[in-house]
């Protein structure tokens, strides 16, 4: 008979805070990726972290893994706690696969269980299948989240990942490799608008990575100005054309393009906040006009391409002073 006690995991997790340490440290994303390479998996993983669209980088590259070590397709299964039952859970990951020597579950809704259900997760962490990886997914855990029972069940019987969110450095390493992928290469005044433009959000950074390697077609370069035509809140139009229409004072072509723009589709929030910037920065234009040229006002606005700084100082010059106010 199989006798089980939480006990372990008290005394473990007590210790560990006596001495000061902690319980998790933040993992990189590329340490994560090199673990996989040294095909030594562990049965069970609770991977978390900030950035949702690298948690299912992650959960892929895990699945590749598993595949390229066993030689064999894994047909990854998620399950989710707020439909399933513990205990279906545990019988899934009990079973034996007859197609494949591995399986990978993939688990949403855990931080959701009870202290009753997270002592049953202890239980198979005690004794888990080791044809089965299972791998627990959640987002961005706040402090009272991470006090929870559950937290600390997980934390002691899985291997946590708390993914760290790519700083900046590596979020152009990782721009240059997108592009690289799909053979190109990408300009540093690219990059650089696509980081002022969609900040760190590796899905957003993707979708815009692919529109613009369609858009340069054969040539082997994603310029600035590939980037700017096809980086938009909508499908046909973007935000640089509202601006034009702006500064040419013509009514007609920005009233289409303001419906599209700023109320069609999910990004309104983020076209308002870019449109609120560019605002500002053509008034910095206008109010140092004659004081330096542009490419040096540009760079004190953000504005870092001469060419972009100097059609923005023409730009600026049409609007007056009160209306950008």
């Amino acid at each position: 008979m199989f006798f089980f006690s939480l006990a372990g995991f008290d005394s473990l997790s007590a210790s560990r805070r006596l001495c000061g340490l902690p319980i998790l440290m933040l993992t990189r994303y590329t340490n994560f990726e090199n673990s996989l390479t040294k095909r030594k998996f562990h049965a069970n993983y609770f991977l978390f972290g900030a950035d949702p669209f690298l948690i299912e980088l992650a959960a892929k590259r895990l699945a590749e893994a598993l595949e390229e070590a066993s030689q064999g397709q894994i047909a990854p299964v998620t399950l989710d706690l707020d439909e399933t039952s513990v205990e279906e859970f545990v019988n899934s990951a009990q079973s034996l696969s007859m197609f494949a020597p591995r399986q990978l579950l993939l688990v949403k809704g855990v931080m959701k269980l009870r202290e009753h259900q997270g002592k049953r997760l202890a239980q198979y962490f005690s004794n888990p299948n080791p044809q089965t990886v299972v791998l627990f997914l959640a987002g961005d855990l706040d402090r009272d989240q991470r006090k929870k029972k559950i937290f600390e069940i997980l934390s002691l019987g899985t291997q946590v990942v708390e993914l760290a969110p790519l700083d900046a450095r590596e979020v152009v390493e990782w721009l240059q490799r997108q592009a690289a992928d799909r053979g190109y290469s990408m300009e540093p005044d690219a990059i650089r608008f696509l980081l002022d433009l969609q900040g760190t959000d590796l899905g957003r950074l993707q979708q815009e990575v692919e529109k613009a390697a369609l858009y340069a077609g054969a040539g082997k370069q994603i310029t600035l100005s590939m980037v700017e035509a096809v980086s938009g809140f909508a499908a046909g139009h973007t935000l640089f054309e509202f601006l034009d229409a702006l500064a040419a004072r013509n009514k007609a072509q920005a009233l289409q393009l303001v419906e599209e723009i700023f109320f069609t589709g999910k990004e309104t929030g983020l076209a308002f906040w870019w449109f609120g910037q560019q605002l500002r920065q053509w008034l910095q234009f206008k109010e140092l006009a004659g004081k330096a040229p542009a490419a040096v006002i540009g760079k004190q606005a953000g504005v870092y391409n001469a060419s972009t700084a100097k059609r923005m100082q023409e730009q600026a010059k049409r609007v007056s002073r009160q209306s950008l106010f």
